[in-house]
């Protein structure tokens, strides 16, 4: 058992200054912890940026989508005659009124600041959903 006790303290004596000159070179300055707290903020803002793009040009794919079913509903309700075409051209109204009320939000959404994107986003998404919801 005592000898088992000294291999254990002569590896540990012996393992000491390999622990400390590791020990030594590992070290974090304020200097580092600042500069990866950089590196951190533009990479979340590059990222943002990135997602800001690609949902603005989703928005606007969606706006021009929105717009050709419009149109083509327009081209269908002039085929209806009577009650029919009186409900399809109110349902047809109804949606370019949202889609026109739209078309300032999309504007607002691709120059916000990215503080200000998200009120935008919600507001265009919002009026997306109420548009589809007037749709058949």
């Amino acid at each position: 058992m005592k000898k088992l006790q000294t291999i254990i303290v002569t590896s540990l004596l012996a393992g000491m200054p390999l622990m400390l000159s590791a020990q030594s070179t590992n070290t974090t300055t304020l200097k580092d912890v600042r500069e990866a707290g950089s590196n951190a903020l533009v990479t979340t803002g590059n990222y943002t940026k990135e997602q800001i793009r690609e949902f603005n040009k989703a928005a606007e794919k969606q706006f021009r989508e929105l717009g050709r079913k419009l149109d083509g509903l327009r081209a269908d309700a002039q085929k209806q005659t009577g009650q029919a075409k009186a409900d399809m051209d109110k349902k047809i109204t109804e949606a370019q009124k949202k889609l026109d009320d739209l078309k300032p939000k999309l504007k607002e959404l691709k120059t916000a600041a990215t503080n200000a994107w998200s009120d935008a986003k919600s507001a265009f998404q919002q009026g997306i959903d109420e548009i589809k919801q007037k749709l058949p």
